[in-house]
Formats: C-alpha cells, sequence, structure tokens
C-alpha cells in the first residue's frame, strides 16, 4: 500500500469499504455471531475493541486508520456512533497490515496481509487507543457548529468518521465525514484527537450516478 495524502486515503476507503466490509475469503478470519443485538460504537470504542483483537495477532500492532462502513440502509452516525468499521493496523517499521472489522458492536473477520504497507516509522501509527481523548459524538457537534454539515442520503449515507495520523505534525486526527446541503460535495473535518481543535477543512466533489 503506497503512501498518499492523508484525506485521498480516507477517501479511497469510504468508497471501498462502502459496499462492504473486507471479503468472506480473507486469508484469516473470523465470523460475526448474528445472534448478537446490533450495537452502535463510537469510534474511539470501535478503535480499542479492533486494538484488543490485534494484540493477539501481534503484541507491536498499532493503530493505522480507521473508518465507518457504509453497510446501514438507512441514515446512520446522527448521534457520532456506527454499527460497522474497519480499522487497520501496522507495526512501525515493518510491512505487515492487518484489518479487523467491526459488526454490530463486535469484531467480525479479520485478515493479515504480509507486505502490504510500506516499513513506516512510528509517526504515522497511533500507539495507544488513550490518545483519542476527543470522541465522535463531540466532534460531531462540534462540526455541525464550525460548517454546515449534513447526513449522506445514499452514498456514505448519514455521517461517516475515520481516524488517522498526521506523520507530519505527529499529531493523532479524528475525521468526520458528511455532505453540503446539495449532497453532491463531501466535507471532510479533521480535529486533533487529544485537543479536539479544528486542524483541516476539505471540500471534495463526489459524482454520483
Amino acid at each position: 500500500m503506497k503512501l498518499y495524502p492523508i484525506i485521498s486515503i480516507i477517501f479511497g476507503l469510504l468508497f471501498t469499504f462502502s459496499v462492504s466490509t473486507y471479503g468472506n475469503d480473507a486469508p484469516e478470519n473470523e465470523k460475526t455471531d448474528s445472534s448478537h443485538p446490533k450495537q452502535s460504537l463510537t469510534l474511539k470504542e470501535a478503535a480499542a475493541l479492533a486494538h484488543k483483537e490485534a494484540q493477539k495477532w501481534n503484541k507491536d500492532a498499532k493503530l493505522y486508520i480507521g473508518l465507518s462502513v457504509d453497510k446501514d440502509e438507512s441514515q446512520t452516525g446522527l448521534d457520532g456512533k456506527r454499527k460497522y468499521w474497519n480499522i487497520q493496523f501496522g507495526i512501525p517499521g515493518k510491512r505487515d497490515w492487518y484489518l479487523v472489522t467491526i459488526q454490530n458492536g463486535k469484531v467480525g473477520e479479520t485478515a493479515h496481509v504480509p507486505d502490504e504497507l510500506d516499513a513506516m516509522s512510528e509517526s504515522y501509527f497511533i500507539s495507544n487507543v488513550e490518545d483519542i481523548q476527543y470522541d465522535t459524538p463531540e466532534l460531531l457537534t462540534k462540526a455541525q457548529k464550525l460548517a454546515e454539515i449534513y447526513p449522506g442520503d445514499i452514498f456514505a449515507k448519514g455521517f461517516n468518521f475515520g481516524f488517522t495520523k498526521d506523520p507530519h505534525k505527529n499529531i493523532p486526527l479524528v475525521l468526520v465525514i458528511g455532505w453540503d446541503k446539495s449532497r453532491k460535495n463531501m466535507i471532510y473535518l479533521s480535529f486533533h484527537a487529544k485537543t479536539g481543535k479544528l486542524e483541516n477543512r476539505l471540500v471534495r466533489e463526489q459524482y454520483r450516478n
């Protein structure tokens, strides 16, 4: 996986994972218990659950990129929570990539792909879930005060959320993703995960059929 600007990576993942979570033919997988009642999680709750699972794979696993998955039929995320998440992990200095999917509040499929990432320094990873001090419910409220941001209706329904690390500033970021009023442009608001400060705002046109 080559390195691209942060928002370009998030945008690509949002498009890819809006259709489904990681395929059933993943090299290592664990099925979700369908009898478990549906449960939505905040970004921090999903990251913590996935991190605990990733530690079983490798105790040195660090949070790389996380994103909610657009798998619901109706608008969700209006309360800062989502049912489906894809949380990616890596190891500083290594090329291993590890994915943990969250489905209905539980760990779903997992996948390990060697030699998928470029070997990166620790500045690309979030070492501790507790570095995410501002969670998505409060940051969504803040985003709605700072910008005219609306939930998606067809693609990227509701509000989506993500996290990543700015390797240049060496700060963890939480993203709130929505639309403008016309539903033609996606709005990405990046917040400092430790201070809650708005770090960046990006508006990107999204073509829809």
